[in-house]
């Protein structure tokens, strides 16, 4: 009987998730009430969990990640984890049962669709360019996206708004966004830390 633990903060996903697990590997598979380190497989709801929030990167337990649909922003987790695939709302069965069964088997597997955005030159530009900014730089956007003024950033960093001004200039330069509602479009899209952080 293979242990499935499934990470997710919204119970709705993770009792579908667990419903389509049952119905793929039907009672083959129990689903775990917590991390140990005797699971099977770790399915990571992207929407709600960042991945880094999941303790299983010390031991060798397989991970899919499950997102509504494919996003560039999976890519930075595929990238910077050991992820053995992604699920989408959207995927065929077929996909959905090779990548778990591939996960089983501590193999991966990715759909071509998400093979496609692995590859392609734009995500991984931009997901570079995304990692290139200073830590600094992190915290003026973390409160840009939250609709914080430039007043109010400088104070709560304890900076000049000129220094705000400059750090948001170097930002926009480095993702190559000419406002910032588009800034924040592409961080939107391209960066789960962003999305998830807000």
């Amino acid at each position: 009987m293979k242990q499935v633990f499934i990470a997710s903060k919204n119970g709705s996903i993770a009792n579908y998730l667990f419903v389509l697990i049952d119905q793929l590997y039907p009672q083959e598979c129990t689903l775990a009430s917590e991390f140990d380190e005797k699971l099977d497989l770790i399915i990571i709801d992207s929407e709600t969990i960042r991945p880094s929030e999941v303790k299983a990167y010390e031991v060798d337990i397989p991970i899919v990640l499950f997102a509504f649909k494919i996003l560039p922003s999976l890519i930075q987790y595929t990238s910077k984890y050991d992820i053995n695939g992604v699920i989408t709302l959207f995927m065929e069965s077929s996909e959905i049962l090779k990548t778990i069964k591939k996960a089983l088997e501590k193999d991966i597997f990715y759909n071509e669709a998400m093979i496609s955005m692995l590859f392609s030159n734009k995500t991984n530009d931009l997901a570079n360019r995304i990692d290139s900014l200073t830590e600094r730089e992190n915290e003026i956007l973390s409160l840009m996206m939250k609709d914080q003024t430039n007043e109010v950033i400088a104070e709560n960093l304890a900076l000049s708004v000129r220094t705000v001004n400059a750090h948001k200039g170097n930002i926009m330069r480095k993702i190559g966004s000419k406002t910032t509602s588009g800034l924040i479009q592409t961080l939107l899209q391209y960066s789960p830390d962003f999305r998830n952080g807000l």
